[in-house]
């Protein structure tokens, strides 16, 4: 079976040679639509040229059949888009047999070439933009079978199976080390967010206190790992601003973290938090290593980093207070360090904009909803990623619920045509068919439009999720998902 990552065009065929599929990435890169290209011979969607022989027209269907046992590829090619331009693109194809190998069709997976010089030197200023997208994406795949292990963990030690104090202390360390990867994970992809313009703060009146009780459950497993002596201060209780609360929650928690970081073990870090005339002052203060005067300004700077932490260490990424200066500023605050010399510990002050407009936050909340009822769900999981698939089928399974895996968006109708499932959980870069021509095709199946759809997926930016939404998923999880997103989902099936 062949495999693909994102920004990979794939082209399905029928036993003739005439194009039946076309992704989103397809038409981008042919410059033709998938409605325009159906039932065409894939050599008119599909144009290659040969420029070392004058731009001879290059047919791939020959080839393929002869490919029996896996893709065949010719590398680096030259494509003809409608418009006339040329991409360059690396190539491949592989047959698709019925069961007695007779040919039924061709699929064809084709990207941008990395070989192409003078595109890798046009688009140079992007590389730290796909970096922060890209690694980000890869690291979150993981998450998704850990978070599951967890929870199934849970439900065993829960059940009297095993031994309880094992089980217990084992789900202690790996739920807190999840919580520290997860919040470098979240940091890039806001990062990734920021270096393309397409961050946004859903901002609402929010107690600081709040904020700050989000950031100390963000940095527990720093501060606990380290057994700090954690002092807060207010000098007032009622204080307000207008404020996104999880990214400024994150913020910090990135300074708590810092402060941890450049700290002896156990050793006290205080926040204080006060006004000054319409603002908001928030100190972090250790008494770690300190800042030389020359890296005040620079400690914000992407990679920038004092040169040793105080147990030798130097991890991270060096983008935490990068991080927490834009997230700062974007809610119209001012950050600033502050240090005596080495060894004389760190001060992180933070101003913010303070909100008297007198309107507490939403007052008007309804009583809390009656548990729901428990109920049985018959449930598709699609995920090319095996054990992310496996892992949640069985936390499903331990629940009570009716659970098929699958690895690809073809698995996954065809399972749907057998099993006709009311919940879907289907993740976007699947191979042959993605998540989102998947939730197409499945809508236009009886079963499919009494499913619910949604797209568990390591893509969390707010336009993959408006995509998904449009392409007809009812909800939008990021990997790893939180049991509880899950479980709200569900709920919410099982009341309607």
């Amino acid at each position: 079976m062949m495999s693909t990552s994102i920004g990979d065009g794939v082209i399905v065929t029928d036993a003739a040679g005439r194009v039946t599929f076309m992704n989103p990435v397809a038409e981008e890169l042919t410059g033709r639509s998938a409605a325009a290209g159906l039932h065409r011979p894939l050599s008119e969607v599909f144009a290659l040229v040969d420029e070392a022989a004058g731009d001879a027209a290059v047919d791939p269907l020959p080839r393929i059949p002869g490919a029996a046992n896996g893709a065949a590829s010719t590398g680096p090619c030259v494509l003809l888009r409608a418009d006339g331009t040329r991409v360059r693109i690396d190539e491949s194809a592989a047959p698709m047999r019925m069961p007695d190998a007779t040919l039924s069709g061709t699929v064809v997976i084709f990207r941008k070439s990395d070989a192409d010089h003078e595109a890798r030197k046009n688009t140079h200023g992007d590389q730290p933009k796909d970096f922060f997208a890209i690694l980000a994406h890869e690291l979150r795949n993981p998450l998704a079978p850990i978070r599951n292990a967890l929870q199934i963990m849970q439900l065993v030690q829960d059940d009297g199976d095993g031994d309880g104090a094992t089980t217990s202390a084992a789900r202690v360390i790996i739920e807190r080390q999840l919580k520290h990867l997860t919040r470098l994970i979240d940091d890039l992809l806001d990062m990734s967010r920021m270096a393309q313009g397409r961050f946004e703060l859903c901002k609402e009146r929010t107690s600081l206190s709040d904020v700050v009780k989000l950031a100390l459950a963000y940095a527990r497993p720093q501060l606990e790992g380290k057994e700090h002596k954690l002092q807060i201060e207010f000098a007032a209780k009622d204080l307000y601003l207008s404020a996104d609360a999880i990214h400024l929650g994150h913020a910090f928690a990135n300074l708590l973290h810092n402060a941890s970081k450049y700290s002896s073990a156990g050793t006290p870090i205080r926040v204080t938090a006060g006004t000054e005339g319409d603002q908001i002052v928030v100190r972090v203060i250790d008494q770690g290593v300190g800042i030389p005067p020359d890296m005040f300004e620079r400690v914000f700077d992407l990679y920038g980093q004092v040169d040793r932490a105080e147990d030798g260490t130097h991890d991270g990424f060096g983008i935490g207070l990068t991080f927490v200066k834009r997230i700062v500023e974007l809610h119209g605050g001012t950050v600033v360090a502050a240090s005596a010399g080495r060894g004389c510990g760190s001060e992180f002050i933070v101003r913010l904009p303070r909100d008297v407009s007198g309107a507490g936050p939403d007052a008007a909340q309804g009583a809390a909803a009656p548990p729901a009822p428990a109920r049985r769900l018959r449930v598709l999981v699609a995920d090319d990623n095996r054990d992310a698939a496996h892992t949640l089928a069985m936390l499903l399974s331990l629940e009570g619920h009716e659970v098929r895996a699958v690895h690809d968006g073809v698995e996954a109708l065809a399972a749907g045509d057998a099993f006709a499932p009311q919940l879907v959980l289907l993740d976007i870069g699947m191979p042959l068919l993605d998540g989102y021509e998947t939730a197409r095709q499945i809508q236009e199946r009886p079963w499919g439009k009494q499913a619910h759809l949604v797209a568990l997926t390591g893509w969390g930016q707010e336009a993959d999720r408006r995509k998904a939404l449009a392409a007809g998923f009812q909800d939008h999880l990021v990997k790893p998902a939180e049991p509880e997103a899950l479980k709200a989902v569900i709920d919410r099936i099982v009341a309607d």
